[in-house]
């Protein structure tokens, strides 16, 4: 299982300091993307925990994007608490990651079974995921533009001089 602080890794991977609303919905919209690509590959479960919303919300929300389940903490909780919360209330899970540059987060959850990478160190991770998906990609492309055949090339002469015939009466 891995466990993101969303904001933290917003702020640190996506160099976004002052951001408005609507570009910080986008980078989360973003984050959930890449790391929904991430978790199919890796075949894990993943949750990412973001402070409330604009501040007003006055429970915790949870739904799921992406198949990941994403937590909004409620109005004066902070993610911090919620991430300390889930690893200590996920005892079916071998190995918990907590994925944070907050420096006293990494200190209360680092215990048996339960790891924290920083941000640097899952976006190298993260961007090595990337890169070989691109070129998985670009050499499926490859190979398939190779076994493609036109289906002139397929046709024996005969059921080609019809079809030509067939083409040439239509014009």
């Amino acid at each position: 299982m891995i466990i993101v602080d969303g904001y933290n890794f917003i702020f640190n991977y996506y160099k976004a300091k002052k951001i408005s609303s609507d570009d910080l919905a986008y980078l989360r919209d973003r984050l959930i993307s890449d790391l929904s690509q991430y978790k199919n590959y890796k075949g894990c479960s993943m949750i990412v925990v973001f402070d409330a919303k604009k501040g007003q919300s006055t429970g915790q929300s949870r739904e799921i994007s992406e198949q990941i389940e994403v937590i909004y903490s409620r109005s004066g909780e902070t993610a911090d608490t919620i991430v300390e919360k889930l690893v200590h209330t996920k005892p079916d899970f071998q190995n918990i990651y907590v994925i944070t540059s907050d420096y006293t987060q990494q200190k209360v959850v680092f215990k048996n079974n339960i790891y924290r990478k920083s941000i640097r160190e899952f976006t190298i991770e993260l961007n090595d995921f990337k890169r070989k998906l691109r070129e998985k990609i670009a050499q499926n492309s490859n190979e398939s533009s190779k076994s493609f055949y036109s289906i002139s090339k397929r046709l024996d002469k005969n059921t080609k001089e019809k079809f030509d015939k067939l083409r040439e009466n239509k014009d």
